[in-house]
């Protein structure tokens, strides 16, 4: 691969779906707007005349979407784009073109500027999307002057050969920064000025990030609502607090998800770890506190529930249930269960979010109690008493009997696993 094919993606591209950058690029992710800014982007594209580059100058924090947001303005327009990752090392001839020397011969390549200005001649409309824009030197900033301002450039490495849009074509010409960021050039003022527009992509509100979140990575509303619950309390630490350095982003949230939805839940500590509290933290101190505030909202624990099941089951999920168990208490409770659904229904054994319905149990208990009793004494194999006894200082045995207190118990920290315990393990329902 040479330097000019690592810096830029010059291919045109047609009718194809990019993420954010994030895990999910292997399903049609577009751009959810929050309000109404997709609609206008796309109204002053459409409502502009013809010949003439239109550019426009998307600034916001890491991981709002703005890249995300120039893609799919271009496909919903039907357009080709040219994807430019802006960078210090990017000169010139990367943008206009270069002298490639071969066996006998030297064959100029065209870049990325002139092949949009010839596809948006041929078709129509063309789209440069130049991503962190500002990370381009000053110097090689000038080179997307001429064409902001007057419509054409002259390739100088090619004895200023003249390239111009013709009056019924568009370029697009799409700049997304982060304002802000130390080491980052700034943008010459007369380069700027050059942008039509210049709209700020800022964080979703929570139930549109929520939703953001759960399109793309097809994840439990659930899971979705706990991430972004934290995200935005980590978020408004670090910019109202400032005791974070970095923000939680909706890219990292939609990663996470991505993560923890196609993982085994075993591994949901190593994921809140290398995915959150290293990515964000840069000292001790801020580990410290991105931890209280997971540990404050229970995260690890809501979130092993909602993804199923606890390290505890897993140990025993291909575990084969005794021939004792298979004869006797699993066919009286399947009875049981069987005897609810007839007269409650099926409906009210789980509720949307697939938790255990208390008054599923409660039925159970009043109807069928030594049965229950029976069933639930089998947790005992996933040490739940050992812990109950350990976080109450109760024992789950009275009189020789499993106590309500216990199944409660189990009911409010355990729901998920139970629901796998029922299902999978010591199958009834």
């Amino acid at each position: 691969m040479t330097s000019l094919e690592k810096k830029i993606i010059n291919k045109p591209i047609e009718n194809r779906s990019i993420s954010m950058s994030t895990l999910a690029n292997s399903k049609e992710v577009e751009y959810i707007q929050q309000n109404d800014e997709f609609d206008y982007l796309k109204s002053l594209i459409k409502s502009l005349d013809n010949g003439k580059s239109i550019g426009i100058l998307l600034f916001g924090n890491p991981g709002t979407g703005k890249t995300l947001l120039s893609i799919t303005l271009a496909k919903s327009l039907n357009s080709t784009y040219y994807f430019i990752d802006g960078s210090p090392d990017l000169d010139r001839r990367d943008l206009e073109g270069n002298w490639e020397l071969r066996k006998g011969y030297t064959k100029f390549n065209y870049g990325p500027l002139t092949r949009a200005i010839k596809d948006a001649n041929e078709k129509g409309i063309c789209f440069i999307i130049i991503n962190e824009i500002n990370a381009i030197r000053e110097s090689e900033q000038i080179s997307l002057n001429s064409l902001l301002s007057e419509n054409h450039i002259n390739l100088i490495s090619k004895g200023f050969e003249r390239h111009e849009l013709n009056q019924n074509a568009k370029l697009i010409i799409i700049g997304t920064m982060n304002k802000g960021v130390v080491g980052i050039n700034k943008l010459q003022e007369a380069f700027g000025d050059r942008f039509l527009i210049s709209p700020e992509i800022t964080y979703p509100e929570k139930n549109k990030e929520i939703e953001i979140v759960k399109k793309v990575t097809d994840c439990k509303k659930g899971v979705a609502e706990l991430v972004v619950d934290a995200a935005q309390q980590i978020r408004k630490q670090a910019t109202e607090d400032f005791s974070i350095s970095k923000l939680f982003s909706t890219r990292l949230a939609v990663n996470f998800c991505l993560l923890v939805s196609k993982m085994p839940p075993k591994y949901i500590e190593h994921n809140i770890q290398n995915c959150i509290v290293n990515k964000l933290a840069e000292t001790i101190e801020e580990k410290k506190t991105i931890a209280m505030i997971l540990d404050g909202k229970m995260f690890k624990e809501k979130l092993g529930r909602l993804l199923g099941a606890s390290e505890d089951i897993t140990k025993f999920i291909e575990t084969a249930p005794s021939d004792e168990d298979k004869n006797n208490i699993i066919p009286k409770m399947k009875k049981a269960v069987e005897t609810y659904i007839e007269i409650v229904g099926r409906d009210k054994i789980q509720n949307a979010s697939g938790e255990l319905m208390w008054k599923f149990l409660q039925w159970l208990w009043n109807r069928h109690r030594t049965v229950l009793r029976e069933y639930f004494k089998l947790t005992e194999k996933m040490d739940y008493h050992r812990e109950y006894k350990q976080k109450t200082g109760k024992d789950h045995i009275y009189g020789g009997l499993i106590t309500l207190k216990y199944i409660k118990w189990i009911y409010q920290n355990k729901n998920y696993d139970i629901v796998i315990f029922m299902k999978r393990l010591y199958p009834i329902l």
